[in-house]
């Protein structure tokens, strides 16, 4: 007989959308609106865990948890609700209440699924203890062996456990790779290893030998680990893909149809797709530091960013928060406060602006104490956001999307037209500067720099040409400003004259930090009319959404040109913006295109399955091709790599997605120009 869910919740809608997951995964789902009924089905059905939302018709989700507790009911709980986002309830939740899991709504389905799955793996006992009807005797020529289960239910039970096992296999898998990626975290690797030790005893006692076989080598491996901080890779990588295929084969599927989640060299084996074997670039995917002793407050952060597109690196000293920073560059840091002593704080802010990479790294500051002299601390230490205590989820991720933008915005850019002292004095005071020496010069240009800011010299004598840079660079946003003494200070394109003598520096830099910020809140980059990454993002969720809710498919491909670096910074910026256009008017209307950082482009493929994508995709290289012959002079060192995932091989989130892409995205660099990695 199936294990049983009891879906509690007054949302229609909702319980229509994951019945058929919860079901895809063999499970019995039975459905509660209210809570009185929910207590009336627990007496009849006993289900091996419990759905609760927050909000019901007739009491507070958590209140009946509460009460559900009170009564010695052990179930499994997780709880859903599009509320109580903060972390005080969310310790009430996981510590007190002992609920395995908080989801907010909106959810992902086949996650949502995959999580109620693994929450029954090891199913408890859900009758109390005082509550247990007395056991009534059999007779004697019934009893075989006392406290074996007859042969019926026993073949019952490893059936519905093996329906189990490539849930197990998968969150094993999951597990391991954490640990690869942070070995020295010591809860990464005690979470891993009971996962190990629970598959190997379950596999045991319902008969797959060869898990159980695997599973201990696992267990022994990571042992190891603790013990020595020592891991044979190699032949963990094979442990697990022992795991996997006998996993695939309780349930009758081929070793083949196994989700790879990256392409791997030939060298490695299977399960190692699984891992990613390079640190993720904090200008790829945001890093964010986080420094926290509370393992409460730990959960809750990686809860609330679990579907977000950062990487969270959390630690729990000063000593080794900068120890990865120095490794590892963030994007933006996040420290907890109070923390080990009072000097922590200090101690921590300087030592991070010391390293050279970090010295801008904008912090946010989570802190318990709210009063003006530890906000007087914070501002005197350089701290860039204050969020105090008790913090609400919107707040948090607001927070830090607002770090991670002015992390990764671009330094505003002025183009000057010949002025070279004046030139000079920019770029000493830091500000991006490019100088022309003629107007063909700067107008071949100035759709490719965009700058925030044109500074025509006073040595310029053409009325007309404020109006021609305006006309060339229509789609650039750009202010136009010169000093008084300029024969071009009466033209209307004009939006300021500095006084060379009353610190025109100054105001430069303010009119272009304007038009900077302004440039932040476009949707489209102004070089390639492709959507901005936060816009880009916006798009993949929602083509995302729209193939889960539809039963269709969905890829994702990262393009990125090639050999850049070699050439001067103008010629680079000139291919790019040339790939990005050509990217720009390729595929259909419905697919995503948008530029992801200076050095790779995005696009999203909505109902197309991954074969097909990949002539797509193929077909672009050959444009690229006869461009390249027809325009050898221009175009001869434009060469792309490209890697392409699929939903839901190889993920049921765009940050999934997009990491297993990125991944392919690496290795097609590695091979060479025109590289194309999609499995």
């Amino acid at each position: 007989m199936p294990q049983t869910v009891l879906l509690l919740d007054d949302d229609a809608q909702f319980r229509s959308s994951v019945t058929p997951a919860l079901e895809a995964f063999g499970l019995r789902v039975i459905h509660a609106s209210k809570g009185s009924i929910a207590r009336a089905l627990i007496e009849e059905a006993e289900p091996s865990v419990l759905v609760v939302d927050g909000l019901l018709p007739d009491i507070n989700g958590i209140v009946w948890i509460e009460e559900l507790r009170r009564s010695g009911y052990q179930t499994p709980v997780i709880f859903v609700s599009a509320f109580y986002r903060d972390l005080t309830t969310f310790k009430h939740l996981t510590h007190e209440l002992d609920v395995l899991r908080v989801f907010h709504k909106p959810v992902t389905v086949e996650r949502f699924a995959r999580e109620v799955a693994n929450a029954i793996s090891a199913p408890i006992s859900l009758t109390p203890a005082d509550r247990r009807p007395i056991a009534q005797e059999r007779p004697p020529d019934a009893v075989i062996f006392p406290d074996e289960p007859s042969e019926p239910q026993r073949v019952r039970d490893v059936n519905a456990y093996s329906t189990l096992l490539p849930v197990a296999a998968d969150n094993l898998t999951g597990a391991i790779r954490r640990v690869h990626a942070e070995t020295a975290r010591t809860s990464v690797v005690a979470e891993a290893l009971r996962q190990a030790h629970d598959l190997q005893g379950a596999a045991e006692t319902h008969g797959f030998t060869e898990i159980s076989v695997a599973a201990a080598r696992i267990e022994n491996e990571l042992r190891e680990l603790q013990r020595s901080g020592r891991l044979d890779w190699s032949a963990m990588f094979e442990s697990i893909d022992e795991v996997r295929t006998h996993a695939a084969a309780a349930v009758g599927q081929p070793a083949e149809s196994l989700k790879p989640v990256a392409a791997a060299p030939p060298s490695v084996t299977p399960a190692a797709s699984f891992f990613l074997h390079r640190a993720v670039p904090r200008d790829f995917v945001p890093t964010i530091l986080v420094l926290e002793d509370d393992p409460a407050m730990i959960a809750y952060l990686r809860s609330a960013f679990d579907e977000v597109l950062v990487h969270l690196r959390p630690v729990g000293t000063v000593d080794e928060a900068l120890k990865i920073a120095g490794r590892t560059p963030p994007t933006a840091a996040i420290i907890g406060w109070p923390l080990e002593d009072r000097d922590a704080l200090r101690k921590f802010l300087g030592m991070l602006r010391a390293i050279p990479e970090c010295s801008e790294a904008p912090v946010i500051l989570l802190s318990v104490d709210d009063d003006p002299h530890t906000r007087a601390l914070a501002a005197q230490l350089g701290v860039d956001i204050f969020l105090a205590h008790p913090i609400e989820l919107v707040r948090l991720h607001h927070a830090v999307e607002t770090a991670v933008e002015r992390a990764t915005t671009p330094r505003p850019k002025v183009a000057v037209l010949r002025d070279s002292d004046a030139a000079k004095q920019i770029e000493e005071a830091g500000i991006e500067c490019f100088l022309y020496f003629s107007l063909e010069e700067l107008l071949r240009e100035v759709d490719v720099q965009c700058p925030d800011v044109v500074l025509i010299g006073s040595t310029v004598t053409g009325a007309q040409v404020p109006a021609i840079i305006q006309m060339s660079s229509w789609d650039a946003a750009s202010a136009f400003l010169c000093f008084a003494d300029s024969p071009v200070a009466d033209s209307p394109v004009i939006t300021e004259r500095l006084d060379r003598n009353g610190g025109w520096l100054a105001e430069l830099h303010r009119v272009a930090e304007r038009i900077a910020r302004m440039r932040r809140q476009q949707l489209r980059c102004s070089q390639t009319g492709l959507l901005l990454r936060t816009a880009a993002i916006a798009g993949l969720e929602n083509g995302l959404s729209s193939s889960q809710r539809h039963g269709r498919t969905y890829s994702i491909g990262l393009i990125s040109p090639l050999g850049l670096a070699a050439l001067d910074h103008m010629q680079a910026r000139r291919l790019r913006t040339y790939l990005g256009r050509l990217i720009s008017g390729r595929f259909r209307r419905e697919d995503v295109r948008g530029r992801w950082d200076d050095d790779a482009f995005v696009v999203g493929f909505e109902g197309a399955s991954a074969r097909a994508v990949v002539e797509v995709v193929r077909r672009l290289q050959e444009e690229l091709a006869v461009h390249r012959q027809r325009r050898p002079d221009e175009l001869s060192l434009l060469q792309v790599a490209i890697g392409l995932a699929s939903y839901p091989l190889d993920g049921d989130t765009t940050r999934a997605l997009i990491l297993a892409a990125h991944e392919r995205l690496e290795t097609a660099i590695e091979r060479g120009s025109e590289s194309l990695v999609w499995r």
